[in-house]
């Protein structure tokens, strides 16, 4: 994405207001947000000299190809020319992103200079938390890789086929459908397996009595889709269809209450209303939702920990969930974008108890 300086400059403002001199940007995604590059290895130092990105010798052409308002330094160190530069700037004060930064990288990059290096929270997921345009549109294309390809592999019939081979084969149609690859490794549990939440698609074939749950999301441009949907099937047992109206009940409180100004974690505490009404809430045992994008698990958090309010531009997932050990899972997933009222949807498939197929 080309013109990305308003990005370092909104990064600038911050380190203002913290009396930073600079900050060490070490997140692969951080680093690709604020100046496109999307290699493996590289370290970013941004101060009001500038933004400079230090890189190995094997992205060279694509540092030149691919990075926007920074200056790029190829050696075979990245850290000690990180360091050097930092030394140049005579900062005293520099912030550092703690949670991405190995112990061993911060001694390469600190030498014996470690007093002047300050952990902070991530201050780039904080800027990146509401979205541009350019970024929602490929969030849009991503999901409708992600939807058009699990409704051509369910077409194809999964009944009796292995979990893993039907993770496989989503996996690939969105590849050939144009995505760059895949959100994550897509999660296929069928039955009693999907009552594991992060369940491994294994080489259990798919009977066909449900529930079926279908955890996917596509990647376009390096921004990611995620939606979950559960296929039942034409006449569930009533456990299964009760367990799935509740879940659905709560979903439709949750996303009712996305709006500008909202506390995240009051979008989470609807959802929990809900299903304790219905009874199922200590079947509940992860987060509301996630924000999205370059990466598929992003703040904002709605979870009753979260302190954070929602503003217009963001996009988060609202995906209550129901696990009955021994009968199976219930997971109803969608991500919206956050509007100057309310919220509208991104993903589009119904969450229904009829078949997609």
């Amino acid at each position: 994405m080309a013109g990305l300086d308003h990005r370092v400059e909104r990064l600038l403002a911050v380190l203002r207001k913290r009396r930073m001199d600079a900050y060490l940007c070490v997140r692969l995604s951080n680093i690709r947000y604020l100046t496109g590059f999307t290699g493996s290895n590289a370290a970013l130092v941004v101060s009001p000299a500038g933004a400079f990105l230090f890189t190995d010798g094997r992205y060279t052409e694509q540092a030149r190809e691919e990075v926007r308002g920074a200056d790029v330094e190829v050696t075979h160190d990245p850290w000690s020319g990180a360091a050097r530069r930092m030394r140049s700037l005579r900062a005293r004060r520099i912030g550092f992103e703690s949670r991405h930064l190995s112990v061993d990288s911060f001694r390469a990059v600190s030498r014996g200079r470690s007093d002047r290096f300050i952990p902070v929270p991530d201050l780039v997921a904080t800027i990146r938390m509401r979205k541009e345009p350019c970024e929602i549109q490929a969030m849009e294309r991503a999901t409708a890789i992600a939807t058009v390809s699990l409704l051509s592999a369910l077409a194809s019939g999964v009944r009796g086929k292995a979990e893993r081979d039907v993770a496989a084969d989503l996996a690939r149609e969105m590849v050939r459908r144009g995505a760059d690859g895949v959100s994550f490794p897509p999660i296929v549990a069928d039955g009693p397996r999907s009552a594991m939440p992060h369940a491994t698609p294994a080489g259990t074939a798919i009977g066909g009595d449900g529930p079926l749950v279908v955890d996917f999301g596509a990647r376009c441009n390096g921004y990611c889709s995620d939606e979950t949907v559960t296929i039942l099937p034409p006449r569930p047992r009533s456990s299964l269809g009760k367990a799935f109206d509740a879940v659905r009940r709560a979903q439709a409180a949750g996303i009712s209450t996305v709006r500008p100004g909202e506390s995240c974690r009051t979008v989470d505490a609807r959802v929990r209303e809900s299903l304790d009404r219905s009874g199922y809430l200590k079947y509940f045992v992860h987060s509301t939702g996630h924000g999205v994008g370059l990466d598929v698990h992003e703040r904002p958090s709605l979870s009753p920990r979260s302190r954070e309010r929602l503003e217009e531009g963001m996009v988060v997932t609202v995906e209550p969930g129901v696990y009955l050990p021994g009968i199976g899972g219930i997971r109803l997933e969608d991500t919206v974008k956050v509007t100057g009222s309310g919220c509208e949807r991104i993903t589009f498939l119904p969450k229904t108890h009829t078949p997609l197929v």
